[in-house]
């Protein structure tokens, strides 16, 4: 069960995005909300902070709270997890929208060397690799390579694949919560195979986004690379002054 700062943070950000609260507009303050959701001061606070470093949200010093614009740009957030558990992309947007996998392959494959360095495992060590293209309203945005320790996880079903969230799966089987992620983000450019594979010209920019995913032990358990539209995504960072 998700904690309870990200419960309020989810249904705040949920009436974000269904214009409850609509851009521009100031909304309750913290004791007003915290009264609503029947929290502490502390526990409202954790939600509010997420939301500002999410994006939906800004502080004004002795206005209030107010609704950002970042849903009215037609793109949506990288690296997104701020939460107390990673989320995965399926579980991230999909209070934004309609969220669906194509599996192109999976493979239980001998870890080059690259993979296994990453995965802390030794080479050659099995491992799964799948690649998927991620769709936003039916909407081919990104693809996405996995490399998962088979010895955290020895089977992954074909339709938690195509159908459902990957990381939750995951965290159903090891019991653990998927609590740590490092990535790296660079520009490029598609190449013919990956803008084939999303029904684009190649050459169009894009964001590639490779990282390491562990559980809340610290096992490394995922390396991944995602081939982002550029058109499709951006990257938002926030920094508040002392």
């Amino acid at each position: 069960m998700a904690a309870r700062y990200i419960e309020i943070k989810q249904s705040i950000q949920e009436d974000i995005l269904s214009y409850r609260y609509r851009v521009g507009e100031k909304i309750p303050s913290e004791r007003e909300l915290a009264a609503l959701y029947g929290v502490t001061r502390v526990t409202l606070q954790k939600a509010m902070n997420v939301l500002e470093q999410e994006g939906f949200i800004e502080r004004i010093h002795g206005k209030g709270m107010f609704v950002t614009n970042v849903i009215e740009d037609n793109v949506y957030l990288l690296n997104n997890g701020t939460g107390d558990s990673i989320l995965g992309f399926s579980r991230e947007l999909a209070q934004q929208a309609k969220i669906s996998s194509q599996l192109i392959s999976h493979n239980l494959i001998p870890a080059p060397q690259t993979i296994a360095g990453q995965l802390e495992i030794p080479a050659n060590q099995p491992v799964h690799f799948i690649r998927r293209v991620r769709l936003i309203d039916d909407v081919p945005v990104l693809v996405e390579d996995s490399w998962i320790n088979c010895e955290v996880i020895p089977t992954i079903p074909v339709n938690v694949l195509e159908q459902g969230s990957l990381y939750q799966y995951i965290e159903e089987v090891t019991g653990k919560k998927i609590k740590f992620y490092n990535s790296v983000i660079e520009g490029d450019l598609f190449n013919q195979e990956l803008a084939a594979l999303l029904s684009i010209s190649e050459g169009l920019p894009m964001l590639k986004v490779s990282g390491v995913t562990k559980l809340e032990d610290g096992k490394a358990f995922n390396f991944s690379c995602s081939y982002n539209r550029a058109d499709m995504f951006k990257i938002k960072n926030s920094w508040v002054g002392k």
